[in-house]
């Protein structure tokens, strides 16, 4: 753990030995703006007289106001989003004390308002306070030493210190956003890189309700579709997974819509992989069957890119559960059908081919097997041809025995042989 970095004003309280001849000291460690709080003097009286429960409930209260203020001073609209609040809006001082202590450590933390060891050392002197103090019905008495370590902490890890520099202001930021364009992020992208990582993720998470709401203005659409990926790149796994876990969230509460825009800005990240599992079996189901449709449609040259994209973009991590249906999706609109394939979808077609894991790799064998649909294509020439390229894509894969038997014999044979190798499996597969 990294040493704090004090202020010079807090030596005076080092100094210190006893707090009942050396309270002027105590105050000098404060900061100016609070030493004429009237519960450091309280809390001077309580001691004088025995009362320790009543003396850290005073100087607790004053340290969870100067959080709140510091929080205030940082930026507020980036608290919520810290703690994953569900509550009402925060948006004032007085709207902060709807917050639980905890949280605002916690909070308060997670902007970098106060460091490591602070938020351990303050989450104990929460504890004390609502076990032993006068806030509650106490556990028990706490002696003088205990209550003069607990002022000491609560001025080393608060009072002692000054508000903080002004975080990134996302208002700001969504305004600038909303202006114009970006032809380039290399400004911003310098800007947020710079800011501490216990607030990249507030960002993040301020971007994308922005970008879910049904209303968001088209240039902030554009925009944070350019910014989104290089945050979430700086980002921990805990704000990405925070993230994903919305989407799931939205589907229940706000509806279709929102949970459709959700999913749209996951792709934008990638982060598709982060959405819980059983939400990504219907999310990947449900695009790879589009792509199905679209494949046997009336139009699907002109329809299969789109879908291909779209599939594309959920990223190579798919459900074991969604696999055949994905696989399926992929193969047919790679093999295209008598009168061709989509050019267009292509390139998106070889990318999630090269991404299949080894089962997916026997999902591709057990289709060209099992699947009626598939196995219909290839009867003829065009589709068969295609076969062979799909294969080349695959080469570098591990096989099994069987699977490279098969790959081997469409490898080594012209599309017509093979063509007619499907057509005696179709035949079968029919009656």
């Amino acid at each position: 753990m990294s040493n704090l970095t004090l202020p010079e004003r807090y030596k005076h309280l080092e100094e210190v030995d006893n707090l009942d001849s050396s309270w002027d000291s105590v105050k000098l460690a404060i900061r100016p703006e609070c030493r004429d709080e009237s519960s450091i003097e309280k809390a001077k009286i309580a001691m004088s007289v025995g009362l320790n429960d009543a003396a850290i409930n005073y100087f607790w209260n004053l340290t969870i106001y100067d959080i709140q203020r510091k929080v205030i001073a940082y930026g507020i609209e980036y608290f919520p989003s810290a703690i994953n609040w569900g509550g009402k809006p925060l948006k004032t001082l007085e709207d902060l004390r709807e917050v639980k202590d905890y949280q605002l450590i916690t909070g308060a933390f997670a902007l970098g308002v106060i460091p490591e060891e602070a938020d351990f050392f303050l989450q104990h002197c929460r504890e004390i306070r609502n076990k032993f103090s006068a806030a509650h019905f106490p556990l028990g008495d706490v002696d003088k030493f205990e209550t003069i370590n607990f002022i000491k902490n609560c001025i080393k890890y608060v009072l002692t210190y000054d508000p903080p520099a002004p975080g990134l202001q996302i208002k700001d930021l969504i305004e600038n956003l909303t202006i114009e364009r970006l032809d380039s992020t290399e400004e911003l992208e310098y800007i947020v890189a710079a800011q501490s990582p216990k607030i990249q993720g507030p960002i993040l998470h301020s971007l994308f309700a922005s970008f879910i709401k049904q209303d968001c203005d088209p240039t902030l659409k554009y925009n944070i579709k350019k910014l989104a990926p290089i945050i979430w790149e700086l980002v921990s796994d805990d704000v990405k997974s925070s993230i994903a876990g919305k989407f799931a969230s939205l589907r229940d509460v706000k509806g279709k819509d929102a949970a459709n825009e959700a999913l749209a800005f996951l792709k934008v990240v990638d982060g598709v992989s982060f959405v819980p599992e059983s939400f990504r079996e219907i999310i990947f189901k449900k695009q790879a069957q589009f792509l199905i449709d679209a494949h046997f449609g009336w139009n699907n040259f002109y329809a299969e890119p789109e879908q291909a994209v779209a599939l594309s973009q959920l990223g190579s991590d798919v459900p074991i559960s969604a696999l055949s249906t994905y696989v399926k999706a992929v193969i047919c609109s790679f093999i295209g059908n008598i009168y061709g394939f989509a050019r267009d979808a292509q390139s998106y077609n070889e990318k999630m081919l090269t991404g299949l894991s080894q089962t997916g790799v026997r999902a591709v064998f057990n289709m060209l097997e099992k699947d009626i649909d598939i196995v219909r294509e290839l009867t003829s020439m065009r589709p068969a041809k295609r076969l062979k390229e799909l294969m080349e894509v695959i080469r570098e894969k591990t096989m099994l025995p069987k699977q490279k038997e098969m790959f081997e014999f469409i490898g080594e044979n012209a599309p017509e042989k093979i063509s007619n190798h499907f057509k005696s499996l179709y035949n079968k597969m029919a009656k």
